[in-house]
């Protein structure tokens, strides 16, 4: 019995079948701040990156659009004591200014509701009046009462990581659910077709928690909507990224058992790193950015944003967050290039690949009118997400002034797939193109941004071509074929 040479071991084939087609996911929603704004003038202009990456939907968060419960001048409604019909008793300029930042690329807004943190995480004094001051908000930026923007917003949702703590939401379940009640009833007031779900669960797989089972139970007793249920997911503690699936299966399958089988299944936010003192090199953070991206197309989850989609600023706690991409001044870096690459490959029409793996070698195709694309990452585990675990528990510490809470979570079961089969080389082969017996130009971008060709490259009659391409470990590269 014969078996393969070490060298063959080193090189994979990837096969591209033109002629197999299907339907990307729409999982290229980011969250983050496009540009300066009036309260954060020091954030840079990420717009021409998000145009590049293709960008379709933002997430609003706290710097931008929250409603604090108690009074705060930066506040959509600042004073809790003013007219709730008045327009002049709202904070809309700031917020107005990113929503048309984010339309203006053509994108749609998901507006999260909920309090700034770390400073205002109090429920609602009075619920009813809470609800009348959300509608007023729905009501600017649906219909464009106070002047709203122009275009309508038709995706709001409901909270943001209840369950994270002491530091997001400092009141009872019960407290958050009848203000989850009074969000929706609010919302329908304005409009019923409207898109509403929450709360952006951080702890995903706790199982029984209030802001899972209890939440998603008070909704289905009480015959409220929910649109979308919304999590998040970062991997500090496996540095795995097929977390997404494991996760998504198990969120999917509590929402089944609630009977919310048609409620989509929202990440509200992904990365690879979220825990400030989490670190890794940019290649390795854009090589594993660009593989969940390709991961995440195989999963159910039906809505996805990416965080975070700016330079990493965050006024709350004054630290660089490790999830930003590019340097604080907007200069571009590895995980820049990762997001556009993703987002240039991963739109169109999918096409069919093998040849992947689930150790970090991952590849998708697409065909986007007269051009081919192929992407490939080759991303490769550290050493410490190998090493096994004693358990599936990740626990880590958020400062906070001089304060450092700590925290922890359940982590899905450990892979041993996760180690990489170390493939030096990748040949790409792409069958049954529409183009056959003649030359096409082959252009390869890497995660550095570094550009090589176009190149001629032979079809086949049978219209079939092959590329030999180098893939040091974490590494992205992106071919684009055109006629």
């Amino acid at each position: 019995m014969s078996h393969p040479s070490p060298a063959a071991l080193r090189t994979r084939t990837l096969v591209v079948d033109a002629a197999d087609e299907s339907a990307f996911r729409p999982l290229n929603g980011v969250g983050g701040v496009p540009g300066p704004v009036e309260a954060y003038p020091e954030f840079p202009d990420m717009t021409p990156l998000w145009r590049e990456a293709g960008v379709t939907v933002v997430r609003s968060f706290d710097w931008v659009s929250r409603l604090d419960t108690r009074d705060n001048p930066t506040s959509l409604f600042p004073d809790w004591n003013a007219d709730v019909d008045d327009p002049a008793s709202y904070n809309f300029a700031a917020t107005d200014e990113w929503v048309e930042a984010v339309h203006g690329i053509g994108a749609e807004v998901m507006f999260t509701v909920a309090s700034s943190i770390p400073k205002n995480k109090l429920p609602a004094e009075d619920v009813e009046v809470y609800g009348r001051v959300v509608e007023h908000i729905v009501r600017h930026y649906s219909q464009g009462w106070a002047g709203g923007p122009t275009k309508p917003i038709r995706i709001y949702e409901f909270g943001d990581q209840p369950d994270f703590g002491p530091l997001h939401f400092a009141g009872r379940p019960e407290e958050f659910y009848a203000m989850y009640r009074a969000f929706c009833e609010a919302v329908y007031r304005v409009d019923p077709s409207l898109t509403v779900g929450g709360p952006s669960l951080a702890f995903s797989l706790e199982s029984d928690s209030p802001y899972r089972e209890g939440f998603l139970g008070f909704v289905r007793e009480n015959g409220l909507p929910l649109d979308f249920f919304s999590f998040l997911w970062f991997t500090d503690g496996s540095r795995d990224p097929l977390d997404y699936r494991f996760v998504s299966r198990e969120l999917r399958a509590v929402l089944d058992r609630h009977g919310f089988t048609d409620t989509d299944l929202t990440l509200s936010y992904w990365n690879y790193l979220a825990v400030p003192s989490s670190t890794a090199p940019a290649p390795e953070k854009g090589a594993f950015q660009a593989a969940t991206a390709i991961y995440l197309q195989d999963t159910v989850i039906d809505h996805a944003f990416f965080f975070r989609a700016d330079s990493g600023r965050d006024p709350h706690y004054g630290f660089v967050d490790p999830g930003g991409v590019g340097d604080v001044d907007g200069n571009p870096d590895e995980r820049s290039h990762a997001l556009a690459l993703a987002g240039r490959a991963l739109r169109g029409r999918r096409l069919a690949v093998t040849g992947g793996d689930e150790s970090g070698l991952a590849c998708a195709a697409g065909r986007d009118g007269d051009t081919v694309r192929v992407l490939v990452a080759n991303y490769v585990a550290p050493d410490s997400a190998l090493a096994p675990r004693t358990e599936d528990r990740f626990t880590f510490r958020i400062p906070i002034g001089e304060q450092r809470i700590e925290l922890g979570l359940t982590l899905p079961p450990q892979r041993s797939d996760l180690a990489s089969a170390g493939a030096e080389s990748v040949r790409i082969e792409v069958r049954n193109l529409p183009w056959s017996d003649t030359t096409v130009n082959a252009t390869v971008t890497s995660l550095t941004g570094a550009v090589d060709g176009p190149h001629p490259v032979s079809v086949s009659a049978e219209g079939t071509l092959q590329l030999d391409i180098a893939l040091a470990p974490q590494s992205v590269f992106l071919v684009e074929l055109t006629v």
